[in-house]
């Protein structure tokens, strides 16, 4: 009997290890952890712009004239007239055919030249005057480009009168081309500087060279008299004649000296004027 029970005891031992499982479950593998970045922060330089470029609006022409274009400004004149001035090829003046544009309502009146602006075509005037124009084309040019200036500038048309000085002279372009701005008087005789006969000129030639152009402006300054008569001082005619030279050197030191204000109308304002000048054939 005690044969059959450890028997038995071992057999029920054996089925019960059958009963436990010979496989194991293999551990739960977990992923790593995903760790998240957030990528790199990429610094963007600022777009660097230049400011805008401010430009001058461009000057409109409100008057035309043949081939000649400007502005003119109300405040120095009050209209205009146009002619086209015929040839006169023999006598103390000679020119070919041209546009005269003159001033008319100009803040400035009974001077001795009317206020003006000329357009000749050089090519018809050095056929009048071959000896001439080609030299004070030449002497334009190389004024234009910086040349020093003489006793006498270039300037056209050619009058039975002598040019008696210079003064406020100025490189000055136009729309068109380019030239020289200064005050003048021109005389037969010598003459005191006056209100009367003192001017503004302006002598420009166009970029092609074609075109010569000519601008007369009355100027006033209240430093001179208003008209040639009495001579300074009180001086007789012939010590004037002989004083000349200094005299005039003595008055060019003082018109350079004054202000574009002072002067009536103001250099400014002319120079404004030629400046705007437009020449379409």
């Amino acid at each position: 009997m005690k044969r059959i029970a450890y028997f038995l005891m071992v057999l029920s031992i054996l089925m019960l290890s059958c009963s436990i499982s010979l496989t194991s479950t293999p551990p739960v593998v977990t992923e790593p952890p995903v760790v998240v970045t957030e990528p790199p922060v990429v610094e963007v330089p600022p777009v660097v712009t230049e400011p805008p470029v401010v430009t001058a609006p461009p000057i409109l022409s409100n008057v035309t004239c043949n081939e000649l274009s400007i502005y003119l400004d109300p405040a120095l004149a009050s209209g205009y007239n146009c002619e086209t001035v015929a040839a006169i090829t023999e006598g103390p003046e000679v020119y070919p055919q041209y546009t005269k544009l003159t001033l008319q309502g100009y803040v400035l009146s009974g001077k001795f030249f009317e206020p003006q602006i000329s357009i000749f075509q050089v090519s018809n005037y050095t056929g009048l005057l071959p000896d001439v124009v080609p030299g004070r084309v030449s002497a334009l040019q190389a004024l234009i480009s910086g040349g020093a200036t003489g006793d006498s500038l270039p300037f056209l048309p050619s009058f039975p009168a002598a040019q008696a000085f210079h003064a406020q002279y100025r490189v000055l372009p136009f729309l068109s081309g380019g030239g020289v701005r200064f005050l003048t008087e021109y005389s037969q005789y010598y003459v005191p500087v006056n209100n009367e006969d003192l001017f503004y000129t302006y002598q420009g030639i166009t970029n092609d060279g074609q075109y010569w152009v000519t601008a007369i402006l009355p100027i006033n300054n209240p430093i001179l008299p208003a008209g040639p008569d009495p001579l300074p001082g009180g001086a007789s005619q012939e010590d004037f004649s002989n004083n000349y030279g200094s005299y005039i050197s003595d008055m060019v030191n003082q018109l350079n000296s004054q202000t574009s204000d002072s002067y009536i109308p103001t250099l400014a304002a002319l120079d404004s004027l030629v400046a705007s000048i437009v020449i379409q054939p």
